[in-house]
């Protein structure tokens, strides 16, 4: 059985949650200052709960509830997914608390292959930089307020206007409760970092460095000026959660003041089940298995139309597992649709071993 329930009765599950408190997001929900659904196995005395807001769930409590969990697994089969695909929604992160909760997942997720990764969670210690030492010349720390978004000739504002509403319902949501700096410079946006999730005395962190202006910086600026003004505006925690492969942003978090607290588990799915198993293909070609890589790719195939990209992917897969004819024959379909250039595929180390062959020399030629 499972229920949705009313806002007034989230605190009843709120004890389930405890695992998470450090996870600001379904701390929000919960509290009311953001948008969630939770259901529970009983609303008068909950044991087991699952909570959703935008793109994350999160289970916590009795994990060997088999009746919920089974509700749950209709919950993701017959609502959660078909919403999704026709909102034209991507993916899904879904978080739990205790771990023992990873085995139940496997069933509730059952013929959806989700695919599990390491996050880590940072929490802020004490700030290292004073960010106006650092500036580099004629750059400017902004602090993101209506002004600056309103600066639709500014380079990069359209992504950072898009990043301001990802964690949050409205922009004018954002400027009420959040905060958040950029660094400015030569007439464009050069990062920032934001605010998520602030809630009492409690912020997380978000922060992005545009490509060209990467390794230089940015990032370390534009988080030590967010800090700075949360320290001077009431924040006393500061949390910080990235993937565990996501060495920059892990370095950062150590650059600026942060310290590791914990390690944590996820499961990760595309909607789509084509794109799903195109993309598990892509976690086994990072991860070097690239026999199963090739396997991956070939279901995505047999499961119907695959996104551009996956032909790029499997000729990547198929060219480190030794098998360089059908590597080529996924290289001529990358190309026709126009998921490759020759500058992509003569850096790509994947596909090293099919640089002697006359027919990848006449396929990268042709593109020139």
């Amino acid at each position: 059985m499972i229920h949705p329930l009313k806002e007034s009765e989230f605190e009843k599950a709120s004890s389930l949650f405890q695992e998470m408190d450090d996870h600001l997001a379904l701390q929000a929900v919960l509290e009311g200052s953001t948008p969630g659904v939770v259901w529970a196995d009983d609303p008068a005395e909950p044991r087991s709960a699952i909570l959703q807001t935008g793109h994350r769930f999160y289970l916590a409590g009795f994990e060997r509830n088999d009746r919920f969990n089974e509700a749950v697994r209709r919950l993701f089969l017959e609502e959660i997914y078909p919403q999704a695909l026709a909102a034209g929604e991507e993916h899904f992160v879904l978080y739990y608390a205790p771990d023992t909760w990873a085995v139940e997942v496997e069933g509730i997720l059952a013929g959806k292959w989700p695919m599990q990764f390491e996050r880590q969670f940072y929490a802020f210690k004490g700030l290292r930089y004073d960010w106006r030492e650092m500036l580099p010349p004629g750059f400017a720390v902004r602090q993101v307020d209506e002004a600056l978004l309103g600066e639709d000739s500014l380079g990069n504002v359209d992504a950072l206007q898009r990043e301001v509403v990802s964690e949050c319902p409205s922009r004018a949501f954002f400027l009420q409760h959040r905060f958040g700096c950029c660094l400015v410079g030569q007439d464009e946006i050069a990062g920032w970092c934001l605010s998520e999730y602030n809630g009492n005395d409690r912020c997380e962190l978000g922060i992005e460095t545009v490509e060209a202006f990467r390794r230089q910086g940015v990032a370390t600026i534009t988080a030590s000026a967010t800090i700075e003004h949360a320290l001077t505006h009431g924040i006393t925690e500061i949390g910080w959660h990235c993937y565990a492969s996501n060495v920059p942003s892990s370095a950062t978090a150590r650059k600026v003041g942060f310290e590791k607290v914990r390690d944590y588990a996820v499961f990760y799915a595309w909607f789509d089940e084509v794109a799903n198993l195109a993309v598990n293909g892509n976690v086994c070609l990072k991860r070097a298995q690239y026999g199963k890589a090739v396997a991956w790719y070939e279901r995505a195939f047999a499961a119907g139309e695959v996104p551009s990209w996956t032909y790029l992917h499997a000729a990547s897969a198929n060219a480190m597992a030794g098998k360089a004819e059908a590597a080529l024959w996924y290289v001529r379909q990358a190309i026709q649709l126009g998921a490759a250039d020759a500058e992509t595929l003569r850096n790509s180390r994947y596909l090293e071993s099919l640089q002697h062959t006359a027919e990848w020399r006449k396929l990268v030629e042709g593109l020139a």
